[in-house]
């Protein structure tokens, strides 16, 4: 009688708190997006996310031919956007829209493909390590995973703001191109949302590892069955981080490669408009600054998070007592096993992602801001040379 009871009751208790609970949000904001990673449905990609994909993908060629056209156009043209008299502020405005163009015709569709081909084995790892390896406390878990609805609402307020610097002009456009205009706009909002769900992902993965070391700490004497227990937890957290380069290695190889750019072009709007002294843009520029920034530390800090973590792991199979020479042996191999091959997250093996990634970006940054503003101020040297010319001739 009471083994009915238990097959009974307990489909229900993990249907409402297992791990997929805790991910509930993230799996609906996506599927509004039109990216299905609840691995309940058959069907990973649906009709709805294969129009929005397509929609989305000729809304930004369509939103770059325009660009290109108006930036072609001379500046006396009321159409055009060469509104600056700096070739070189001209150049950087050209590298900001194209840069924003190409991160999100580039990550949609391999944000599609990872949907729909790697997720669900990914998604299945972290799911068994979940329920065999570590008990999480899935009510904290799904509290402090909803925090990243904060980065969503800061990329669609910075939408808003865009669309409202264009709405002089938007207005007089025809129904066709400000629906193309919007959903260009508004297209970007997916891949900052699948960098918020690696981010997730990679969290989890770090909380894996903080699991296992939470059970070598509590373990007072280790027996092969602990032993055991803790190679098979481990083999499984890293084929997580292993699954996590394979489906975000393409993504965060974009994703970072736009960040540096844009750091730069922001930069260099930043100094120019202390230069020229307009508050407003300056604060724009800043505020800009501080939300990829933020980002961007979120990015790297889950990684860096998996590398302690595993660290952590083994330094804490150093301190533990065996029952027997053979098997301290056995823990002392492992510990050394896990400190040479440590977990990372790369960008498709070309660079790591962690917090060394910060310092170089800024000595990137840097300087190209200042070739930038040397070619900016020898354009200004230039407009008062022919008249030193003329004076003397």
């Amino acid at each position: 009688m009471a083994r009915t009871i238990v097959c009974k009751v307990t489909p229900v208790v993990s249907a409402r708190r297992d791990i997929s609970w805790c991910f509930q949000p993230i799996f609906v904001w996506m599927r509004v997006l039109g990216i299905d990673l609840n691995p309940k449905n058959h069907k990973a990609i649906s009709i709805y996310g294969f129009l929005m994909l397509l929609v989305g993908t000729g809304a930004q060629f369509d939103n770059a031919s325009v660009i290109s056209w108006k930036l072609s156009l001379p500046k006396n043209d009321t159409n055009a956007l060469n509104i600056s008299t700096s070739k070189t502020n001209n150049w950087n405005i050209e590298v900001d829209y194209f840069n924003h163009i190409c991160l999100m015709v580039l990550v949609s569709p391999t944000v599609f493909y990872v949907a729909r081909n790697q997720w669900q084995l990914l998604w299945r790892l972290i799911v068994d390590f979940d329920s065999n390896y570590c008990q999480l406390d899935h009510n904290q878990l799904r509290k402090k995973l909803s925090i990243g609805v904060v980065t969503l609402l800061l990329e669609i307020s910075a939408t808003l703001h865009a669309l409202y610097l264009v709405f002089p002009d938007f207005r007089r456009e025809f129904i066709m191109r400000k629906f193309l205009t919007v959903f260009a706009f508004f297209a970007k909002i997916l891949p900052i949302s699948s960098l918020l769900w690696y981010c997730y992902v990679a969290w989890i993965s770090s909380l894996f590892y903080e699991a296992i070391q939470r059970d070598i700490d509590r373990t007072c004497k280790v027996r092969k069955e602990d032993l055991r227990r803790w190679k098979c937890s481990l083999v499984l957290a890293g084929e997580v981080v292993d699954g996590i380069n394979e489906c975000f290695g393409l993504i965060l190889l974009i994703s970072v490669t736009h960040f540096v750019v844009d750091f730069i072009v922001n930069t260099f709007y930043l100094v120019n408009n202390v230069t020229i002294t307009n508050q407003f843009r300056l604060v724009i520029a800043l505020a800009n600054m501080l939300r990829k920034l933020t980002m961007l530390w979120f990015i790297t800090c889950t990684p860096t998070e998996i590398l302690q973590k595993a660290s952590n792991v083994a330094y804490s199979l150093r301190k533990v007592n065996c029952l027997g020479m053979d098997l301290q042996n056995q823990v002392s191999f492992l510990a050394l096993d896990i400190l040479q091959s440590l977990p990372r997250i790369s960008a498709l093996g070309y660079f790591d992602i962690n917090f060394e990634l910060l310092p170089k970006m800024i000595g990137t940054t840097l300087t190209y801001v200042i070739i930038l503003y040397q070619f900016h101020s020898s354009e200004k040297f230039d407009v008062n040379q022919p008249m030193e010319l003329t004076t003397s001739i």
